[in-house]
């Protein structure tokens, strides 16, 4: 009795149309995730000049940091869907901040209290 590994992508068995519409879906999958990081950057950059502006209100930072850590669980999901499993170092070279990392997932509206009023 013989072994033979088993063949994962055996293109030869599929038909033209069948193949053709998983490069499509391959495709679209992989500007998605172009898409999505772009805006991962640009809530990033917003978040970074938040911490350096002194004008910024606490509200306005909660509300980019929600927004950067709602960006990163959109990337996060398309690079799965994209069979890409290993984050740490894709986070690592975007250089995302602990606290968005910590605040991954959709954006809640739930405020921080305000310190405003108070003696």
């Amino acid at each position: 009795m013989s072994v033979r590994p088993p063949q994962l992508n055996n293109n030869a068995d599929k038909d033209p149309l069948t193949a053709a519409l998983e490069q499509e879906v391959f495709n679209e999958k992989a500007s998605t995730l172009i898409r999505l990081t772009k805006k991962l950057e640009a809530a990033l950059d917003l978040l970074s000049e938040s911490t350096d502006d002194l004008e910024t209100t606490e509200a306005e930072r909660f509300d980019r940091l929600a927004a950067a850590g709602e960006a990163l669980w959109h990337v996060t999901i398309q690079r799965e869907l994209c069979g890409l499993r290993q984050h740490k170092a894709f986070l690592n070279h975007l250089n995302v901040p602990k606290a968005v990392r910590l605040r991954m997932g959709p954006a809640s509206s739930f405020k921080p209290p305000s310190n405003e009023g108070k003696d």
